[in-house]
């Protein structure tokens, strides 16, 4: 049997389309435990579990739930620093990312899954919610490219476990446990994201209930 080829390329292009129209991401809202930052409001307080920002049984990831979101529009070239203040025995982590907010962009309200990597960027298309499968609503592309992250390493064990030694997180040695800062330097201007949650709890600390941590975002004017 012999084929035309145009029909052939045809095929192919619509199997992949196909496929690609049944790659989607499913939504997750953080909208009650995401907040705005600003220059007005810049310390708040959040609550996170204390393994929320790296668990162990959760593949050495930080679950987005457990954790706090936030959130802040800033300027390029504009210095920013994000420190959190754990109670006792919890040791805070950061990561911040960029998150684009264009036209087709999903929401800040939003992310794709109930995990997230600490060090990597998320991307993800055709990102939808669909809490009702029946009636999926479309978000769009959601971005969000890596910036940096710190944990508090301060009053850990001495050595650290293996298990949490990993090379692509910062660990902070400040002198003072229960308190990390962070600081970069906005490459572009626009929204920036941040989570905050715990890792390597201090024993005695629930790891089951939430746990205040105090957020402050020191933005240069």
């Amino acid at each position: 049997m012999r084929y035309n080829k145009l029909s052939v390329c045809a095929l192919v292009l619509a199997t992949v389309g196909s496929l690609s129209a049944l790659s989607v991401h499913a939504a997750t809202s953080i909208e009650s435990i995401n907040v705005e930052f600003t220059t007005d409001n810049p310390t708040q307080t959040l609550t996170a579990k204390a393994e929320s920002w790296y668990n162990p049984t959760m593949g050495y990831t930080g679950w987005t739930h457990h954790s706090n979101w936030g959130y802040m529009k800033l300027k390029k070239g504009k210095p920013v620093t994000i420190t959190a203040v754990g109670v006792t025995g919890f040791h805070p982590g950061l990561t911040v990312w960029s998150r684009p907010q264009k036209s087709g962009m999903v929401n800040v309200n939003y992310m794709d899954d109930h995990f997230y990597n600490q060090f990597k960027d998320i991307i993800a298309s055709n990102v939808q919610l669909t809490d009702d499968p029946a009636n999926p609503v479309k978000l769009g592309k959601l971005k969000m490219e890596f910036v940096a992250n710190a944990f508090d390493r301060d009053g850990m064990a001495d050595p650290l476990p293996a298990q949490f030694d990993q090379s692509m997180l910062n660990r902070v040695l400040d002198g003072i446990p229960g308190t990390v800062s962070l600081s970069f330097t906005p490459k572009v201007s626009g929204v920036y994201q941040f989570v905050v949650g715990g890792i390597n709890p201090d024993e005695g600390l629930s790891t089951t209930d939430r746990h205040d941590v105090e957020v402050t975002v020191s933005i240069s004017e």
